[in-house]
């Protein structure tokens, strides 16, 4: 009920300094939705969430940093992964597809908000890479985004070891730019 009672620079500010978990997570999952299904133009339109996190956040610089790292990461391994026939994309663009580098943008204001407990947490991230960067693949083919050019345990054994190793090191990256 706080937001009737302040005005609204007041209200922005208190939110700022929240960066709410469950907003973060939101941003993301919206991100997320609009890329995988309406692809480039969906990237277009996530873009503006992406600069209403950025808005709302009382840490843009480290944000913004690892937005840019994860971007450069992001281009390598799916890149690579493009490149060498493993997974292929319904938009055609190299290394990889505008909307999926905007993917890779939304992930990186994770590590600072709603995945920042994972900080120190070497094998909970490579756990959750694990599961989490496979799955989140394998949803991305089933929409119909990309498809798989190996079968389909193949595929998911790869992007698991892939991630294993990714999570931690991105939340290690977050971990030194900004501690728990």
């Amino acid at each position: 009920m706080w937001c009737i009672c302040l005005p609204p620079d007041r209200i922005i500010r208190k939110i700022s300094v929240e960066m709410n978990i469950f907003i973060n997570f939101i941003i993301y999952q919206l991100v997320w939705f609009l890329c995988v299904f309406e692809e480039n133009w969906g990237a277009l339109a996530a873009l503006f969430l992406l600069v209403g996190h950025l808005l709302l956040s009382p840490i843009r610089r480290e944000d913004l940093k690892m937005m840019g790292v994860l971007l450069v990461i992001g281009v390598a391994v799916d890149g690579a992964l493009h490149t060498t026939g493993y997974i292929s994309y319904n938009v055609a663009a190299f290394p990889i597809p505008f909307w999926l580098a905007v993917i890779w943008l939304a992930l990186a204001t994770l590590p600072h908000h709603s995945l920042k407990w994972l900080k120190n947490r070497p094998l909970l991230s490579a756990f959750f890479g694990l599961i989490g960067g496979p799955l989140a693949y394998w949803a991305g083919v089933k929409v119909g985004a990309a498809n798989f050019n190996w079968p389909l345990l193949s595929s998911l054994a790869l992007l698991g070891v892939i991630w294993a190793f990714l999570w931690p090191m991105v939340m290690y990256l977050a971990g030194r730019a900004l501690p728990r």
